[in-house]
């Protein structure tokens, strides 16, 4: 109304006849000087995401719609036809994971999107892709719960969700990239791992992961092997054969004259449900050997600053770039960075790094230390001191650094 509606016109005029005046958009606004980023591509979390399993051969993603998970459906619906993949929004997100699972059984490379509050509805479907020993990859955006929270903002929260959600016990792999870059291969090596030991892979970012923008050089992106071809069955063939590593020859229906068994409750070799007390125990120690070969599969956490350091600093995912940022404004001659991409399971080198330090200061977006919490449990080495921001915003570099220089000059920095 009024004053306000005039100065709107009058910026939106304004903004009209500069464009008039631009050329195929090659025109700069005064007093800004070009940055061209040659051969580079802008893209944000979702976009790297999206195309990390794309070249993983991701064929089927299926999501309910739910901030801030939202666009990574959005790029596959985009670039479906391109990308050789059905897309479906469903109903719900019970619907959603059900369908990767199924998908997954007949021979397809499924992703599910979602956020906390949908992914707290998976549970049951997650198990039963545990109990089935079917691939399936979830990527899970972090927004502040509990329930709605706060849609549109940012928080890492829903660690222990990833990790322990879903009934009973079975291997399952997390990942957390921490920049656009590592983004790609490791929602490939996700797809990859879900499918060597036929097993969930969880791909573990935030909201200001995945709406976060930066220019990435395509030709810097590292593509991995594609997972390995399912195998065509043949007479005989069982879809659970006890292994030595656990993970059986997998097949899927009408490729070959087997029958590929499947079903929700605990069964034999080929797939028959019985109830017999040695069969589930040796079923259940089949599923769980695959998480040996997942640990000697694990990516080290990456070392940044003091090589023989006595203060160490722990971060994950996003907060990884910010906090490795932050060091560099500050003269700690004896402090590095421990920067973890995937969290579960933890590499070997883990335990024996813990133990180095003196201190170990975790920094994490939510308000109990979740991963500290982990590792503790794994490798019995507890965080000295924490640094943790829980109000729906990302650190910034300089707030991360000035807490980091309260808690080693011994103010504090919890807050």
């Amino acid at each position: 109304k009024g004053d306000v509606a005039g100065k709107n016109t009058t910026a939106c005029r304004s903004g009209y006849e500069l464009g008039e005046k631009l050329v195929e958009g090659k025109g700069l606004l005064s007093g800004m000087q070009a940055d061209l980023q040659v051969g580079k591509a802008l893209i944000n979390g979702s976009d790297a995401v999206s195309l990390g399993a794309m070249a993983a051969g991701c064929n089927f993603v299926t999501a309910y719609p739910m901030s801030p998970a939202t666009g990574v459906l959005s790029f596959f619906a985009k670039h479906a036809e391109k990308a050789g993949a059905a897309v479906e929004q469903v109903e719900d997100e019970l619907a959603a994971i059900n369908m990767a699972v199924g998908a997954s059984y007949t021979g397809a490379r499924p992703l599910v999107t979602t956020s906390g509050g949908g992914f707290a509805l998976m549970g049951e479907g997650l198990s039963l892709a545990g109990v089935m020993e079917t691939p399936v990859v979830v990527h899970l955006s972090q927004r502040p719960g509990p329930a709605t929270g706060m849609a549109t903002r940012t928080e890492q929260a829903d660690l222990e969700l990833a990790l322990y959600s879903g009934h009973g016990e079975f291997p399952r792999a997390i990942y957390a990239p921490g920049s656009i870059e590592s983004a790609f291969p490791l929602t490939q090596e996700a797809f990859r791992v879900a499918l060597k030991y036929q097993t969930p892979a969880i791909v573990l970012t935030d909201q200001y992961f995945v709406n976060s923008f930066y220019n990435v050089r395509p030709d810097d992106l590292f593509f991995s092997e594609p997972p390995s071809p399912v195998r065509e069955t043949g007479e005989g063939y069982r879809r659970y054969e006890e292994t030595a590593s656990g993970c059986s020859p997998f097949g899927v229906p009408g490729w070959g004259s087997g029958i590929v068994g499947a079903d929700s409750h605990e069964h034999d070799e080929v797939g028959h449900v019985y109830e017999n007390f040695k069969l589930r125990k040796r079923m259940q120690e089949k599923r769980m050997r695959k998480l040996e070969g997942m640990r000697e599969e694990a990516l080290a956490p990456k070392l940044y600053g003091a090589e023989e350091f006595t203060d160490l600093v722990l971060c994950w995912g996003s907060t990884i770039p910010i906090f490795k940022e932050a060091l560099t404004f500050l003269d700690l001659n004896q402090t590095a960075l421990l920067a973890f991409e995937q969290v579960w399971p933890l590499h070997s080198s883990v335990d024996a790094l813990l133990k180095r330090a003196r201190r170990i200061v975790a920094a994490e977006g939510n308000s109990t230390a979740q991963f500290a919490r982990l590792l503790r449990a794994y490798t019995g080495v507890a965080a000295t001191d924490t640094v943790l921001k829980y109000n729906g915003l990302q650190f910034s570099v300089e707030e991360a650094a000035r807490r980091l220089s309260e808690v080693f000059s011994g103010i504090g920095g919890r807050s």
